[in-house]
């Protein structure tokens, strides 16, 4: 399966060392957790400091999260766990209005500018019906001050049946549901429940009833060659999704795909491999309609943009996260609440911020996630906004860690802007980790 002859300005040796284990799908906490800053820990006396970050934004966007799952996919290193008991899923849930309470009455978040929620997990849709209705019903009707905030729930093929897809179409916007592939086998090596027959059969209903139906597809897993990869990605094509995500695996310590790799790492795609599989599915989405809105989100001209990343990343508006072991940020903060459902409960119902540590974000780490967060979302860095924000030492020295990618046509430079080339926007994740590991 290795594949070794791409031919370009990159140096024959780049992708040597680069694979799977040391791939990262860059966020932010990466950003945050470099360097030598130790993390604070969190106490009440730090609370005024947290709440003063909000009071100087306009716009937010807000993450709700359902930590459970009754699929333990092989490759995923989020926070999850198994199905609880009723009273345990209503009192994490509880725990996160409650938490929204508070904010409405400190910050007076319910007045402010909304631009997106988001639902996500786990699996939202796992929970009994009333739940999730409730729970949408509380933050969208709360919440949803205009018409542009866009409402986004993540799904399961085998979790949306009738009863919560109706439940759905009352409160959100945009559908995202983890596919990951069409073909059994592979379903089956990564440890989903659904057959490709069933997302197609899902698929096929869901897609006219929601303004974006957005699929998740995931391409460097082991055994997985690249025809049966675009396999997939045509078959996604020809069920009219309108919104494709395709993601390169990411392996962490954590998930148990993690043994085969020590174990057989020739079993799976080699870098250039999975570049080709990037670029090959990027070229078969646009010749069929589609355009690369954000890097590595491709839309049909039905869907105007994928809001909440737009939101998070160009713009950089602050993410307030309800639930455990979640990351909250703006351009100039990160925190991570605590990682425990009974902690994270137990936190809120004492009216405290339930909140673990705080990683402080230095003028270098800003600098990094403002260009991961523009180069990301497909848009300019600009460097009169680097050196106005950042001063002219930041910039010079970011200008000498990119030179080689100006060289080597992975930035494009015009004037006073940077822009990821066209055609290698694969490598954006590399050159991100580069710049994460010069942070002092």
């Amino acid at each position: 399966m290795r594949q070794n002859n791409i031919i370009d300005t990159l140096p024959g040796d780049y992708f040597k060392g680069k694979d799977g284990l040391a791939y990262r799908f860059t966020i932010l906490k990466d950003i945050a957790a470099a360097g030598a800053d130790p993390p604070i820990i969190y106490n009440e006396s730090h609370r005024g400091s947290i709440l003063d970050l909000y009071r100087k934004y306009k716009d937010f966007t807000l993450y709700v999260h359902f930590p459970w799952c009754i699929e333990h996919c092989t490759y995923c290193h989020y926070y999850q766990g198994p199905i609880l008991k009723r009273s345990a899923l209503e009192r994490m849930l509880s725990a996160e209005k409650k938490y929204a309470d508070r904010l409405d009455e400190w910050i007076d978040l319910h007045k402010r500018n909304v631009r997106s929620i988001y639902f996500g997990g786990g699996t939202p849709t796992v929970v009994p019906a009333d739940l999730l209705d409730d729970t949408l019903g509380f933050f969208v009707g709360r919440y949803r001050g205009n018409d542009d905030c866009e409402v986004c729930l993540e799904s399961s093929i085998i979790t949306l049946k009738s009863k919560k897809i109706d439940i759905l179409r009352r409160y959100i916007d945009r559908l995202s549901i983890g596919v990951q592939s069409f073909e059994d086998r592979i379903l089956k090596i990564i440890g989903r429940k659904h057959t490709g027959a069933q997302a197609r059969e899902v698929l096929s209903e869901v897609v006219p009833l929601f303004p974006s139906v957005n699929v998740d597809l995931i391409y460097g897993l082991y055994d997985q060659d690249i025809d049966v990869w675009l396999a997939s990605v045509e078959q996604t094509i020809e069920l009219g999704v309108p919104s494709v995500t395709i993601y390169r695996l990411d392996i962490r310590e954590m998930p148990a795909i993690i043994r085969v790799f020590r174990k057989e790492p020739e079993r799976f795609p080699d870098e250039p491999m999975c570049r080709r599989m990037y670029e090959k599915a990027g070229k078969m989405l646009k010749a069929a309609g589609y355009r690369e809105n954000l890097v590595g989100w491709f839309l049909l001209p039905r869907v105007k943009d994928t809001t909440v990343y737009r939101e998070r990343w160009e713009k950089q508006s602050p993410c307030i996260a309800f639930g455990p072991a979640l990351h909250n940020y703006a351009a100039d903060h990160f925190y991570e609440t605590l990682p425990d459902h009974e902690q994270y409960a137990a936190a809120v119902e004492a009216g405290k911020l339930p909140i673990q540590l705080i990683r402080a974000l230095t003028p270098e780490k800003q600098l990094i996630w403002y260009v991961l967060a523009q180069l990301k979302s497909n848009s300019p860095v600009y460097k009169p906004v680097i050196i106005k924000r950042f001063g002219r030492e930041l910039f010079n020295r970011f200008m000498g860690l990119v030179g080689n990618y100006i060289t080597w046509g992975v930035l494009q430079e015009s004037g006073d802007k940077l822009e990821l080339s066209e055609d290698q926007h694969y490598i954006l994740e590399w050159l991100l980790l580069e710049l994460i590991a010069s942070i002092r």
